[in-house]
């Protein structure tokens, strides 16, 4: 309904609009056409004005060359007479091209304007065989015939017929153009009259059809208003009462039920707010059940650690005393150190089993090393750690070559940490090397930061695997194949301690061709403004 009746409003609105429309189009086709007709009354006017002047020349001018009988006007004539049918001609365009309307009384205009411009033609046509009769008296010697002659013509002819022509023609041009001004003016006055008229209708029908929709609108507006301040408010209970019987009403209805529906999901909300409190509650439990097991269990771990210690502690003082004691006694003979050694093998393995169980329990991060800061030569620590790496190196049946530096270079850091670097690289490049292979060592630098390179020729790292092997105990498969005794710790410590120094380490391996690392540390200049002293 509601629909129906702002489409109805609208619809006279529009039909308002182009009515409007149509009267302002029509009104201004009117006034184009009463202007047009003006413009061609005083075009029409200004022709006759011509044509009179000129046709009065031309005739002084023919009295005067027959009074004078001078041929020293003939130039002048013929020009006069050139510009008399021109002026003619122009006036005879004029009345052809004169619009009309579909009006008998335009076309009688446009009949009479044809016959005054016909008449005046002949009357020009029948001034000229006059002028040429009294050119004939004046050759044949009769001047006193030929003057009465032109005395008549110009008082019976030029003054009786052609003078009232003209002015016959001007005042109907005037008369016209005063009629069309004057039709112009009526019609501008009726179009504001009809302006007026349409626009007090335009306004009353807006004011009127305006206060009927407010009055219809007000009513369910407010209505639904305070339905959404009540249910904002938390009263899903409230319900709008609206029996308009149009879209308000529809719209009323929906409203009620979404109340409804929200009553119902706000109901479902506290039983599940309920029953979650209960599982958390539940949870609660079992995270303190869980937390006690924990407890527990870092309990066995302490006690774990602690037996661990105690039987590390043994195992190295029994090789103590077993090395002491042998090389204390004399003239001990071979046998005795062999069997010596034999139990210090023995006892070494033990001791390594319970270093690997320890390492799989290890958590070593950066924060929680120890280190001793101190000014080292890394030429020096580089070159006894090589020594060790070809002991190494031999018994895995492997070559070494080095390539360093001559001139001290001197690095901040901790000596044996950087020790740890070094072996966990080369005890790398030794495990996983080729019996046959060989090992490059090289030390360069450059700008502000020493390089260290190692190169083995072992079975290398899965391209996959690259990003992940420094990665806590995480070991390539390949590896694990080979050694089964790894642990995965030895390169993410690695990083662990020459990112507390400032430095890098970087891989570039290629699988069953070799590995190549290569650590970088900042000279002792540059060191100073990255490392943070513990």
């Amino acid at each position: 309904m509601f629909r129906f009746r702002l489409a109805l409003v609208i619809a006279v609105s529009f039909s308002f609009v182009l009515l409007l429309g149509a009267g302002m189009y029509w009104g201004s086709e009117q006034v184009a056409g009463h202007f047009q007709r003006s413009q061609s009354a005083y075009k029409a006017f200004d022709h006759y004005e011509r044509l009179s002047q000129e046709a009065y020349r031309y005739f002084k001018q023919q009295m005067d060359r027959l009074i004078t009988g001078g041929s020293n006007a003939e130039t002048e004539l013929e020009t006069s007479k050139q510009r008399l049918l021109e002026a003619m001609q122009a006036l005879r365009d004029q009345a052809i091209k004169q619009p009309t309307n579909p009006t008998d009384r335009q076309d009688q205009d446009k009949s009479a304007e044809l016959e005054r411009v016909a008449n005046l033609t002949a009357f020009l046509d029948a001034s000229e065989y006059r002028f040429n009769e009294v050119e004939h008296l004046y050759k044949q010697g009769k001047r006193d015939l030929a003057l009465l002659a032109l005395s008549k013509f110009s008082d019976e002819e030029i003054d009786v017929k052609f003078q009232p022509l003209i002015d016959d023609a001007i005042h109907n041009e005037r008369k016209k153009a005063a009629q069309a001004k004057q039709e112009l003016e009526n019609l501008v006055r009726q179009s504001r009259l009809a302006a007026i008229f349409a626009s007090v209708v335009a306004a009353i029908f807006s004011l009127t059809a305006g206060i009927f929709m407010l009055g219809r609108l007000k009513k369910p507006i407010e209505a639904l208003m305070q339905g959404t301040d009540e249910i904002a408010s938390g009263n899903l209970s409230y319900r709008i009462s609206l029996n308009s019987g149009d879209e308000f009403a529809y719209l009323a209805s929906h409203f009620n039920e979404m109340a409804l529906e929200l009553g119902v999901q706000q109901e479902k909300l506290r039983q599940n707010q309920a029953e979650l409190e209960y599982r958390v509650e539940e949870r609660t439990f079992e995270l303190h059940q869980l937390n006690q097991e924990l407890k527990h269990m870092d309990t066995e771990r302490r006690e774990f650690l602690a037996d661990i210690s105690h039987e590390l502690r043994t195992p190295m003082t029994v090789i103590r005393g077993e090395a002491e004691v042998t090389l204390r006694g004399p003239n001990r003979d071979a046998e005795e150190y062999k069997d010596t050694l034999h139990r210090i093998v023995d006892l070494s393995m033990q001791l390594g089993k319970y270093v690997n169980d320890l390492l799989f329990l290890a958590r070593a991060e950066t924060a929680n090393l120890q280190f001793e800061w101190d000014e080292l030569n890394l030429t020096e620590l580089i070159g006894s750690s090589v020594e060790d790496f070809k002991v190494m190196a031999e018994v895995n049946n492997i070559s070494l070559s080095f390539t360093g530096l001559e001139q001290s270079i001197w690095v901040k850091g901790d000596k044996q940490r950087l020790r740890q670097v070094l072996f966990i690289l080369g005890d790398n490049a030794c495990r996983y090397s080729k019996p046959g292979g060989h090992i490059r060592i090289t030390s360069w630098l450059e700008a502000e930061y020493v390089h260290i390179s190692l190169a083995d020729q072992g079975i290398g790292i899965p391209s996959q695997d690259l990003e992940q092997i420094f990665d806590r105990h995480f070991r390539s498969q390949n590896a694990r194949l080979l050694q089964d005794d790894g642990s995965g710790l030895g390169l993410p410590l690695a990083r662990s301690i020459l990112k507390a120094h400032g430095g890098l380490i970087n891989v570039s391996s290629t699988e069953n061709t070799g590995s190549t690392f290569t650590i970088s540390l900042p000279l002792i200049s540059a060191n100073e403004d990255h490392v943070s002293y513990e």
